[in-house]
């Protein structure tokens, strides 16, 4: 059992050992080899009486009591470095780096960007695009967009936006509007998601007869694009569908619209430092544009 606090250096020779998850990357960030990494991780885990790494190979695993606290930790370094670059300014922002769903990326988050440097000039974004819910590796990142049921255990998850599902074709494929109409022609399918034609047509037409998708991709990009080259009509999440709609180079087939059972989520990766101002205004804008507007606004 303790009797004082560690060792600054120990705390953040753990911290680093943790995010990065080997002593030799821990040593490249704090500018220590990695045997001097090592050993003040084990004078902290001396100190304290307890494990906090599982040390297999090359990688590190935090234990339980590693996990727990983790968090208390990174959030005191995080707490240190915001409090002290707020009150002694240690000049122009740091950079944050944002991990998004390629569609999302290029269809929602790209178009949005102008407003967020005209509120943030001075900002540093670094902007990576990501395939579906896989998990943060490798990468320093500050905040990740992902979509799915919010499940997630390797970071807080904070709520972005659940949109609908609408079919989308050119106004030439449109016919009268009908779901029968819409049953007759190619349709458009993105793989892994759970809300499909199937069920679309399930819950609006349950007794027609729903083709198999002539064509199944692996973004909502690129089912827009299939759609926009006159291929068929695509199921696709509203969020994504509005420049297209815009231009009028696709108009909604039928009226009908499919609740998602899914949503995007802001993931924050455990171990980073999300106190910090310029990460913390991120997360609040990317609410801020994604939040509906308030019913009956004038």
């Amino acid at each position: 059992m303790y009797k004082e606090l560690p060792p600054l250096p120990w705390l953040r020779a753990f911290d680093a050992s943790a995010r990065l998850g080997t002593f030799t990357l821990a040593a490249e960030e704090l500018g220590l080899t990695p045997s001097a990494v090592s050993y003040q991780v084990r004078g902290l885990e001396a100190h304290l009486g307890h494990m906090l790494f599982r040390r297999e190979r090359k990688s590190l695993y935090l234990t339980r009591l590693g996990q727990a606290y983790l968090p208390v930790v990174s959030k005191a370094f995080g707490d240190l470095e915001a409090t002290t670059s707020n009150l002694f300014g240690m000049g122009a922002e740091r950079e944050v780096t944002l991990r998004c769903l390629s569609s999302l990326n290029l269809l929602w988050l790209v178009p949005r960007l102008a407003h967020y440097r005209a509120q943030h000039p001075n900002s540093r974004l670094r902007v990576l695009s990501a395939y579906w819910a896989e998990l943060a590796s490798g990468e320093d990142i500050d905040i990740d967009i992902r979509y799915g049921d919010g499940s997630w255990s390797d970071g807080e998850v904070i709520p972005l936006m659940h949109n609908e599902i609408i079919a989308v074709c050119t106004p030439e494929q449109r016919g009268d509007g009908s779901l029968q109409s819409l049953a007759q022609g190619p349709l458009i399918e993105v793989t892994g998601v759970i809300d499909t034609w199937h069920h679309f047509f399930a819950l609006h037409a349950p007794d027609c007869p729903v083709p198999a998708p002539a064509y199944r991709v692996d973004q909502s990009l690129i089912a827009l694009e299939l759609a926009a080259q006159n291929l068929g009509a695509a199921l696709i999440a509203d969020v994504f569908v509005q420049p297209y709609l815009d231009r009028g180079t696709l108009v909604q087939a039928t009226e009908q619209r499919l609740p998602a059972r899914q949503g995007h989520y802001l993931v924050l990766p455990a171990g980073q430092n999300h106190q910090r101002p310029e990460v913390t205004a991120l997360i609040e804008w990317l609410r801020e544009v994604a939040r509906p507007p308030a019913s009956g606004a004038a």
